[in-house]
């Protein structure tokens, strides 16, 4: 297994640290899902657990997924068997492997992030087989022609797409936020959606654990509707704990976001 070395490998440790959890929870009893290649992608984080022997698992990234997985991805598949998902920061996401209703219909999946990231998973699920077509899009979210990479790779502004951004957006400025999501409704047809999760502004404004210390900038829940409705997106609001399948996601910190094109 490989081990977690940030300096040297260069992948965000929240990355790492998703697959972990998701990882975690492959092994419970009785998992809410399992992810069999979380592990691998994970690496091992013995060194990390020795430095900050408080770590607990995160519930919430569980939940988020699950959410995705049992909510958001069933009735699309179903309703668009023939269209796009595109992920943008897909991070060390492995639905194109796992998802297993992927394999009924022909969606194809687009997993946008930098280079680094994307070799790393190429490298690890190289003799992995993918339920749907998959193509990994090398692009900084931050620079404006990530948008042409993703037409390069056949991306179709004619067809139906779902966009998912999990645990994205509260990790960028707001200001580049909307000019991406102002981007993707411009790319996106009649009955295409969106699923995002956003934090309460408070999370924006503490500094500890391994996630919240980056946080840039969150949204109320009564700010929702009139955010989204400026950018071209229709959206509603989910209290994350709402959907919490018994486990502690932390009351109002989180919600989900969920909402189609205008």
């Amino acid at each position: 297994m490989n081990t977690f070395n940030e300096k040297d490998e260069g992948i965000p440790f929240t990355a790492r640290l998703m697959a972990y959890y998701r990882a975690q929870e492959s092994k419970k009893d009785n998992p809410l899902f399992i992810d069999p290649f979380a592990e691998r992608l994970a690496g091992d984080l013995t060194l990390y657990f020795k430095k900050d022997e408080s770590f607990v698992i995160n519930d919430y990234t569980i939940i988020r997924s699950y959410y995705i997985d049992n909510s958001i991805l069933p009735y699309w598949c179903k309703t668009y068997p023939h269209s796009q998902i595109v992920i943008l920061g897909a991070g060390l996401d492995t639905r194109a492997y796992r998802f297993n209703p992927f394999q009924k219909c022909n969606n194809i999946i687009y997993e946008v992030d930098l280079q680094l990231i994307n070799q790393y998973k190429e490298d690890l699920l190289k003799n992995e087989k993918p339920l749907c077509r998959l193509s990994r899009v090398s692009a900084d979210l931050s620079n404006p022609d990530w948008t042409s990479k993703l037409i390069l790779s056949g991306f179709s502004s004619e067809i139906p797409v779902l966009w998912i951004m999990e645990g994205l957006v509260y990790y960028i400025e707001k200001e580049l936020i909307i000019t991406l999501l102002k981007n993707i409704a411009n790319m996106s047809i009649k009955n295409s959606q969106i699923f995002l999760d956003i934090c309460n502004p408070v999370c924006a404004e503490v500094s500890f654990g391994p996630f919240f210390r980056y946080f840039k900038w969150g949204l109320n829940k009564s700010e929702v509707s009139s955010f989204f409705t400026t950018l071209g997106w229709e959206v509603s609001s989910f209290n994350a704990e709402d959907y919490d399948q018994g486990r502690f996601v932390g009351p109002g910190l989180m919600l989900f976001i969920h909402g189609k094109r205008t």
